[in-house]
């Protein structure tokens, strides 16, 4: 059964009280976020919100996935990140009281919980431990955002592939191969998807990945390290 508006307020401070954002917090506060706060259930290919809409929450991901995802002028969609079990998101449109600069959508079922604005930033205020820990976050993302912007700018298209299937392989799991499409490449690489599929189409030929419908199994990481250190060498002389 999913969670949802009906689940007690006793089940969300224990996830609260769970998560390490919120290690070392008064009870008080935990019971007043608790209290406020629900679960949310955004079943795959759901938007939790849009881009430009109005920051109203702080989310927390209990389980699932969450695309950040930017939308070009021409209507391409590119996703920024990812938010999974654990993770937290929102609270930059909260503390500039302004629009959500991006869009969130799942994809895969997932459960987020939802803290409302007016009681994120009074617990806020109380819980120096909690500013510190955000602007950490805060920091690290902002880190990882110049690196992505880097690698837009100065790699070419199959560099920007290669290093994010070698990301993505990477962190996948036991087994063995990648559940993504052609279109999801797409949007994480920031190419179109003829694009995409004319490059996999090369690397599958040369023998460096094998590729089903919605799977690749990356066969021959060292050619996708060498695309990507030849960049390296060309930018350094």
């Amino acid at each position: 059964m999913m969670e949802n508006r009906t689940v007690g307020s006793e089940t969300i401070f224990q996830f609260l009280h769970s998560h390490p954002l919120f290690d070392g917090l008064s009870q008080g506060n935990l019971e007043q976020v608790a209290r406020a706060s629900r679960f949310r259930h955004v079943p795959k290919g759901a938007f939790l919100f849009f881009q430009f809409d109005q920051a109203e929450a702080f989310y927390l991901v209990r389980k699932g996935t969450i695309a950040i995802q930017l939308e070009n002028l021409d209507g391409r969609e590119l996703v920024i990140n990812e938010m999974r079990a654990g993770d937290c998101f929102g609270e930059l449109g909260l503390l500039i009281e302004q629009t959500h600069s991006t869009s969130a959508s799942a994809t895969e079922d997932s459960i987020v919980l939802v803290i409302p604005r007016l009681t994120f930033l009074s617990v806020l205020k109380q819980e120096p431990l909690l500013t510190m820990r955000l602007l950490e976050i805060t920091a690290q993302r902002l880190q990882d955002s110049s690196r992505r912007e880097e690698a837009l700018a100065f790699h070419d298209a199959q560099q920007r592939l290669a290093g994010l299937l070698l990301a993505l392989d990477a962190a996948a799991s036991e087994k063995g191969y990648l559940s993504l499409s052609q279109e999801e490449l797409a949007q994480r690489a920031g190419l179109t998807r003829q694009t995409v599929a004319a490059i996999l189409g090369r690397w599958r030929r040369s023998g460096w990945l094998l590729t089903g419908r919605g799977h690749i199994m990356v066969l021959n990481r060292r050619e996708l390290n060498l695309l990507l250190s030849s960049q390296e060498s060309a930018r350094q002389n």
